[in-house]
C-alpha cells in the first residue's frame, strides 16, 4: 500500500521489486509445504494439487497490498505470475525437466497438462494485474485511495476458492452425479457456490480492514452482496457445465461479463469501475 522505504529515499521501483520478491517467496512456500506433504503421504496428490490452487490465487492479491501503488505497481506485480506462465509452458512443452514439479501440480502425472487449466490460471493472474489493479491512478499519475475498485477478488473468489473447494467437496462427498460435458456432483457444486463467496467476501474482508480506517468509504461490503452472489451463482453454472480443462479461463470471463452487466446504468448494482488501467478523470 506504500513505500516503506520512502523516508531513506528509496524510490517506490525499487521498494515494488522488493514485494515482488516477498510474493514470489509467498507462492514459492505455498508449493513446496504441499510438495512436502504430498511426498510423506500426508495429503492426496488431487489435495495438494487443489490446495494450491485455492490458495496461490488470494496469496497473490493479498500480497498487492504489499505494493506502493506507484505507477508501476501493477506491472511490477505481474511479473510473479508471468515467471510461472514462462515455467508451465517450458515445462508443459519439455523445454525444462523438473518431474517433481509436474507430480505437485498436475493431476495426471502428464506435464503437458501444464499447458491447459494451470496455464490459463497464471494467464489470468497477470492480466488482473494489469487491469484490475485495485488503486486506480489518476490523470497525473498519483493514486486515488478513496476510490476501490474489487472487481478481481469477485473473479478470484470463484475462480481460486471456489473452483478449488468444488472438486475436493465433489470427489470425497459427492454422491449426486450428473455430467454435460464433465462428471460433476451436486455436493461439489454447492461447494463451488458457498466456497465463492466466502472467498470472495474474505479477500474482500481483509482490504477492508486494511483500507477503510485509512481511507474511509474506500470499500462498501454491504454493496458487493448482490454482485459477489449473483457472480459466485453464475460462476457456479459455468463450472459445472464448462468442459474439462477450460473452466479456469471460462469463470473468469464469464465473470467479468456478469459484473459489466450488473454496472451498467439500468441495474447500478456495482458502482465500480471493470478495468483499472485507465486514467481515471
Amino acid at each position: 500500500m506504500v513505500n516503506l522505504l520512502a523516508g531513506f529515499g528509496i524510490p517506490d521501483w525499487i521498494w515494488d521489486i522488493i514485494a515482488l520478491v516477498i510474493t514470489f517467496v509467498m507462492i514459492m512456500l505455498l508449493i513446496r509445504i504441499n510438495d512436502v506433504l504430498r511426498k510423506r503421504e500426508i495429503i492426496p496428490i488431487y489435495v495438494s494439487r487443489k490446495v494450491i490452487h485455492t490458495f496461490a490465487g488470494p496469496v497473490f492479491l493479498v500480497c498487492w497490498l504489499l505494493f506502493s501503488n506507484g505507477v508501476y505497481s501493477r506491472y511490477l506485480a505481474a511479473v510473479v505470475p508471468l515467471i510461472f506462465v514462462l515455467l508451465f509452458a517450458g515445462i508443459g512443452s519439455g523445454a525444462i525437466k523438473n518431474e517433481e514439479f509436474v507430480r505437485t501440480m498436475s493431476r495426471s502425472g502428464k506435464a503437458s497438462e501444464l499447458l491447459k487449466g494451470t496455464l490459463f490460471y497464471a494467464l489470468v493472474m497477470v492480466v488482473c494485474s494489469i487491469l484490475m489493479w485495485y488503486v486506480p491512478v489518476n490523470g497525473a499519475g498519483l493514486p486515488q485511495y478513496s476510490i476501490f475498485v474489487p472487481t478481481v477478488f469477485l473473479i478470484f473468489g470463484p475462480l481460486a476458492g471456489g473452483d478449488g473447494c468444488a472438486d475436493m467437496v465433489g470427489r470425497k462427498w459427492g454422491k449426486h452425479k450428473y455430467k454435460v460435458f464433465a462428471e460433476k456432483s451436486v455436493e461439489g457444486s454447492l461447494a463451488m457456490f458457498l466456497f465463492s463467496i466466502l472467498f470472495s467476501y474474505g479477500l474482500l474482508g481483509i482490504y477492508w480492514l486494511v483500507l477503510n480506517p485509512v481511507y474511509p468509504a474506500a470499500i462498501s461490503l454491504i454493496n458487493l452482496l448482490i454482485p459477489v452472489l449473483v457472480v459466485s451463482l453464475v460462476a457456479t453454472i459455468v463450472e459445472a457445465i464448462s468442459p474439462k480443462n477450460i473452466d479456469n479461463l471460462l469463470i473468469p470471463i464469464v465473470s467479468v461479463i456478469v459484473i459489466y452487466i450488473l454496472s451498467l446504468p439500468m441495474l447500478g448494482l456495482y458502482p465500480y469501475w471493470i478495468f483499472n488501467i485507465f486514467p481515471v478523470p
